[in-house]
């Protein structure tokens, strides 16, 4: 069987992953690809990203590093990139604050949890009108 990519990307979700600045030049990659849904992951995040241009991206997922050797998270680096998503018009996601919390303090994840400046926000982006037939008629050509 032949798989017309084009058509089937459409069904599948993509990101990139954007931790610090110098990794901002995967934005550009992922706008060039077709998918329905693309999203950033900048987890963890290690730096203030300014200036994200945001332009065909749907959905950015923020979260701290974990473990011994985490390094910390600024509240000032997520309130920044929340910001940025919300005039962008995309969907913001604050996963957690991993092994350092927002008052700068180093301890478990869990005691850290996900409350940005006392809520949750765990906002997910807008599905976009996807052709589920494709995916259904691929399917059915697979079994």
């Amino acid at each position: 069987m032949k798989v017309d990519v084009n058509k089937t990307i459409q069904n599948v979700w993509l990101g990139v992953t954007v931790e610090r600045k110098a990794t901002r030049n995967h934005i550009c990659h992922l706008r060039k690809l077709n998918a329905s849904i693309k999203f950033l992951s900048c987890e963890p995040l290690i730096e203030d990203l300014e200036g994200l241009d945001l332009q065909g991206i749907d959905w950015v997922i923020v979260d701290g590093e974990s473990g011994f050797k985490a390094r910390p998270i600024q509240l000032d680096w997520v309130v920044n990139i929340k910001q940025q998503v919300k005039q962008q018009e995309a969907a913001f996601f604050f996963k957690q604050w991993g092994t350092w919390g927002s008052d700068g303090i180093k301890r478990n994840k869990h005691a850290n949890g996900k409350l940005l400046m006392g809520e949750i926000v765990q906002q997910m982006p807008e599905k976009k009108a996807v052709k589920t037939y494709l995916l259904l008629e691929l399917v059915g050509k697979l079994k």
